[in-house]
């Protein structure tokens, strides 16, 4: 039996594992306080622990060995990070990159490690969409895979993802952006501070119009700003998130990553993002269904192996989407078996027979010779048997007599 003292410290082994778990509801600000949900105008200084799923991705120089923020990211899971795909347009190794989790303050050029409840991290994979174009900015999404996996706590935890049924983003609809991008559109540096601002999301077709970006969004954009400009995203910004409050649970939910933008908070050239919901099938065959259940708010969790229980007929099928359940195909009415005639025996035909032979004609008996002709044909026996006999002879007498000399 092991010591009380060890049992203890086992427990709280568990209960500080189960803590740090990033498994717990997502899309929740301020977890180290309840009370803590104040919201802050947008344009201004983000609270420490109010976006909790943010993420910097550092860039590593070989010039001076120091780490460069560069893009944002939305942490997932504990083993993945949501982003951009053009951030890995100069640098898609693994071993360029540094993750910083729960930061509300960054070090431009920083050459130490960060102190908790910091997190630092690793790549171990860089996802970058296939079918990602750097020209048009179609499909600009990527993941990032972590090594080792970063623990959740009060300053550290999931973001949302939509559900499959939410559909695209609703318009209009006020929603945030938060980053360590430029303060201004010349910057020369990020900035130092977590920013957040409001802005509200605005119709594609609007954002399309020739006035304002001429056709450049695709249908897999989100748009979001103001008409006038003035409060934006920017350089530094890029795959951070858009998002919105979920009207059910009152979860944050990811709807954009922030993508590209003509300047910075100029009238009719909001920012672009590309919409999560447009590629939660891509998100989930790179992390896993079960992955992407935990971070959909509303979602139930993922089927179990055994089969579910059976449905009555008059229950209504619910909305899950249709990856979540499929409904087993009815079997085909039952018919009564007609009734069949009974069967009629049928002896098996014999093997045919060869056809008989023919008959062959009636041969005539031979007739008896008279006296007068067999003697005839015995004395012609006889003369015959005398001739062969004598020509024998003679041919052997010949070969045996020696030659006779020539005559002078």
């Amino acid at each position: 039996m092991l010591p009380t003292a060890v049992l203890l410290v086992l427990a709280a082994s568990v209960v500080a594992t189960d803590n740090n778990t990033c498994d717990g509801p997502c899309g929740l600000r301020f977890r180290q306080s309840p009370q803590g949900g104040m919201r802050i105008i947008g344009g201004r200084p983000a609270a420490l622990g109010s976006w909790p799923w943010m993420v910097s991705l550092q860039a590593f120089s070989y010039v001076d060995s120091r780490r460069y923020h560069r893009c944002g990211g939305t942490l997932l899971s504990s083993h993945w990070v949501l982003t951009a795909a053009h951030c890995f347009r100069n640098k898609r190794k693994v071993a360029d990159w540094r993750l910083i989790f729960g930061a509300k303050e960054i070090v431009w050029g920083n050459n130490k490690p960060v102190k908790p409840p910091l997190q630092e991290r690793s790549a171990e994979r860089i996802i970058i969409h296939e079918k990602y174009s750097p020209g048009s900015e179609e499909n600009d999404i990527a993941l990032i895979k972590i090594t080792p996996p970063v623990p959740c706590g009060p300053f550290i935890g999931p973001g949302c993802l939509p559900q499959f049924r939410a559909g695209p983003p609703r318009v209009p609809q006020m929603c945030w952006v938060t980053g360590w991008g430029y303060l201004k559109e010349n910057a020369a540096r990020t900035s130092p501070i977590l920013q957040e601002a409001r802005v509200n999301l605005i119709d594609l077709d609007l954002c399309n119009s020739t006035q304002w970006y001429n056709g450049r969004v695709h249908s897999t954009n989100v748009c979001a700003g103001y008409p006038e400009g003035k409060i934006d995203t920017c350089q530094g910004d890029s795959g951070g998130p858009l998002l919105c409050r979920d009207n059910t649970g009152g979860a944050y939910v990811v709807v954009g990553v922030t993508s590209w933008g003509v300047g910075c908070a100029r009238a009719k050239r909001p920012g672009v993002y590309t919409s999560t919901w447009a590629y939660l099938n891509w998100i989930a065959s790179k992390i896993g269904s079960s992955a992407l259940y935990m971070v959909q708010p509303g979602t139930p969790p993922p089927p179990t192996s055994q089969a579910p229980p059976a449905r009555p007929a008059s229950a209504q099928v619910s909305g899950h989407p249709p990856w979540y359940f499929q409904q087993l195909p009815r079997p085909p009415p039952f018919k009564q078996p007609q009734p069949q005639p009974p069967a009629v025996y049928r002896p098996p035909r014999p093997p045919s027979l060869p056809p008989p032979p023919r008959p062959q004609p009636p041969t005539k008996p031979p007739q008896a010779l008279s006296f007068a002709k067999r003697l005839q044909q015995l004395i012609e026996v006889l003369k015959e048997k005398t001739f062969l006999n004598e020509k024998g002879y003679s041919e052997m007498e010949i070969t045996d007599l020696p030659e006779l000399p020539a005559s002078s």
